[in-house]
């Protein structure tokens, strides 16, 4: 179960990992270009069972008792793998996707709508929702002489029609009266005549693949929920074109053989495979080709909830990028449950995103930025609502009712909203007693490390340093080891740059880079690999974690990242809680190197000497103090390798760097988020470090850590 591909699918389970759900979703590389495989299950008594998968993946089809297991795969040339062990524990929670055949038949035979919610919890939506259903009204309602648009010509019209298209079928369906469902016939008919070969057609070098999916999402939903107000020739024409559309995407994800399964990180296909499999659920039964789509297209999309991270919930591929993915997908999970019955929010990576979405996206950020990879920067206050609040319905927890209680903005006339499961969220939302402060998420090399995760007003310290098969490639930066610090709603220590869309000459020569960066570069800026320039992604490892109510401790190597450059490229971070970060860094090449450890930060900082500078963002300050170096020197600029096409401030990017090149180099620095008054000092003797931070110390050798507390 190897492949040189580094895009290639994984091997899950891990090798004796303990898994959350069971039976755990089969997956591993596709070795072969056609035919399947056979799964077979070594069971704790020692028993044993075989499955045929059609392709590199398998959904079990029943519940594993608590225990240990192994599992080996036969490709089909007959070479069976090495064996892999995972655990079944007390915690493991029981996931069974239904015989695909057996749910075939049963959603067949289903009238319509399938899609929506039975009649008394669609009554008790619209008892918690009255207001927003009344906006809702009211913008449809200067909509309704609107003259129908020509058949689009843009991934926009695509976008925009489709959503006036929903939002007249949600008035519908809400206030059941007849000038809306009217409308939304005309509007669902009008997109149903736009050309599915023409400029709308769904094309990936075109880049209307997620403009016509949507497009032709909101046509199924529309044949779903306005089944029996459709004339037959409406619905001919519907199941016509998507006979055509639905057919295209089915044939670019699956085809004849699944690519999305050979190759699964693919920041788009992902979310196509499961729309293709929802539209499948809405007219399987009344079109013979919604057969073969929802027969290959649902069992793996339910398999392949996400590629982007473990069961943990994180997401590699940029927190924004994850937040828009999975509000994209919220409607169709709603669809899944309330068509199919079947529930992903019961799926470990789905229960476990609003833990990653409340350490890593928290509330207190006065312009609602996240961190690491695409669109970090950006204001993404009312989609954090939006969304957020639909999957806190859609899958509740203590921690995700408390932090969708501390956000607003949202738009409530948004189907993501609007068709959320009901949920009563009325009254105080208390922060969970026991939350820790600090997450670690293992499978993508990601830390937040927070002074008080239940203040609005906390000091944020993040790092990161991903391991294979993530690391640098699509929406995903060549930051490994660096990191991040907010405090009190402001950005202080940043990433810099500005993401003005995908490959620009802004993205591939400064805002993907290392340089941009609070990481180490060298050479005047030379830093790690990334895929869309070097055809390889750099990556790192999280060598360590220690979280106490004190301090945290995170070590991570990013040796690997720097694609030989470097022979050692190793950094930690010690959170001395509420508001110091001592950060340690050890650096060798073969070469002799001017070693660079890059700051940035939003404003220009202050500096009176060749160790120390000051960042301030409003009322917020970090004070960088070089307490150890290899003999630096302190310079700032204001410039972008290549300017950003959509404008943006200029940001400040400092270095402390080494006048005469060395071989190796160790940094000892010290971050005071507040500048608060106390002395600081480094020293080495017999290869420790011993560093002294007001009445704490901190002793690190040979990658060892230790934190003493008053």
């Amino acid at each position: 179960m190897a492949s040189g591909n580094a895009l290639a699918q994984v091997v899950r389970p891990t090798d004796c990992n303990t898994v959350e759900q069971t039976p755990p979703d089969f997956r591993w590389p596709d070795v072969a270009t056609s035919g399947g495989y056979q799964v077979t299950l070594t069971y704790p008594n020692g028993s044993t069972k075989t499955l045929n998968a059609s392709q590199n993946w398998l959904n079990w089809d029943e519940v594993l008792p608590v225990g240990t297991y192994s599992w080996v795969v036969k490709n089909p040339a007959g070479v069976t793998s090495a064996p892999r062990k995972f655990i079944v524990d007390a915690n493991s929670k029981p996931f069974v996707v239904p015989n695909i055949s057996t749910l075939l038949s049963t959603v067949s035979a289903k009238t319509h709508p399938r899609s929506l919610p039975e009649a008394l919890t669609l009554e008790l939506m619209k008892t918690q929702r009255q207001s927003a259903i009344n906006s809702l009204l009211s913008q449809v309602n200067s909509r309704l002489s609107q003259t129908l648009p020509n058949p689009g010509t843009t991934a926009t019209d695509c976008f925009n029609y489709s959503k006036y298209a929903l939002a007249s079928l949600q008035a519908c369906v809400f206030s059941g009266q007849t000038s809306y469902c009217n409308d939304a016939i005309n509007r669902v008919m009008n997109l149903a005549s736009w050309d599915p070969n023409g400029p709308t057609k769904y094309s990936l070098p075109a880049g209307t693949d997620m403009a016509a999916r949507y497009l032709t999402w909101t046509v199924a939903v529309g044949y779903d929920w306005l089944y029996s107000r459709l004339t037959s020739a409406q619905r001919s024409q519907i199941l016509a074109m998507l006979i055509a559309r639905n057919g295209l995407m089915y044939n670019d994800i699956i085809g004849t053989r699944s690519r999305i399964s050979v190759n699964p990180r693919d920041s788009h296909g992902n979310q196509t495979l499961t729309i293709v499999a929802v539209i499948a659920s809405l007219v399987v039964g009344d079109l013979p080709e919604a057969n073969t789509w929802f027969t290959n297209a649902l069992p793996q999309a339910v398999n392949a909830i996400n590629p982007w991270a473990d069961e943990d919930g994180g997401f590699a591929n940029a927190a924004t990028q994850g937040n828009w993915d999975v509000g994209e997908m919220l409607p169709s999970l709603y669809q899944l449950r309330y068509g199919t019955g079947i529930d992903v929010a019961q799926k470990p990576w789905i229960r476990n995103w609003g833990r990653y979405f409340a350490y890593f996206t928290p509330p207190g950020m006065s312009e609602f930025t996240t961190v690491f990879g695409d669109g970090f920067e950006r204001n993404q206050g009312e989609q954090q609502a939006r969304y957020g609040k639909g999957y806190t319905f859609f899958s509740p927890s203590p921690l995700g009712r408390w932090h969708m209680s501390k956000i607003s903005g949202e738009d409530r006339t948004r189907i993501e909203y609007l068709l959320a499961p009901p949920a009563d969220f009325t009254g105080t939302q208390p922060f969970p007693e026991g939350t820790p402060h600090a997450l670690w998420l293992k499978s993508i090399g990601q830390v937040a490390m927070h002074s008080d995760l239940s203040n609005l007003a906390r000091t944020s310290v993040y790092f990161k340093s991903s391991p294979k098969p993530y690391g640098a490639f699509n929406h995903s930066h060549a930051d490994q080891n660096s990191f991040v610090i907010n405090s009190g709603g402001k950005r202080l220590a940043i990433e810099s740059g500005y993401y003005d869309d995908y490959k620009t000459p802004h993205w591939l020569k400064w805002y993907h880079t290392t340089k941009a960066k609070n990481a180490v570069t060298y050479d005047d800026g030379k830093g790690q690999v990334f895929y869309e320039v070097n055809n390889k992604m750099g990556s790192g490892d999280v060598t360590l974690f220690k979280h106490t109510p004190t301090y945290d401790i995170v070590s991570g190597d990013a040796t690997s990242a720097y694609d030989g450059a470097l022979s050692k490229a190793k950094r930690t971070l010690v959170y001395l809680r509420p508001n110091l970060v001592v950060v340690y860094d050890d650096l060798a090449s073969t070469t002799a190197r001017q070693w660079e450890w890059n700051i940035h930060a939003l404003n220009q900082m202050t500096s009176s000497n060749n160790t120390q500078a000051k960042i301030t963002n409003g009322s917020e300050t970090l004070c960088i103090d070089v307490l150890a170096g290899p003999g630096v020197q302190f310079s700032q600029h204001n410039i972008f390798t290549e300017n950003p096409s959509n404008g943006g401030a200029a940001q400040w990017h400092g270095k402390f760097y080494n006048a005469t090149r060395t071989t190796n180099a160790e940094f000892v620095v010290l971050l005071n988020i507040g500048c608060s008054t106390l002395t600081a000092s480094a020293t080495k003797t017999s290869g420790k470090w011993n560093i002294q931070v007001g009445n704490r110390s901190v002793s690190i050798e040979a990658g060892a850590v230790t934190v003493q507390d008053p």
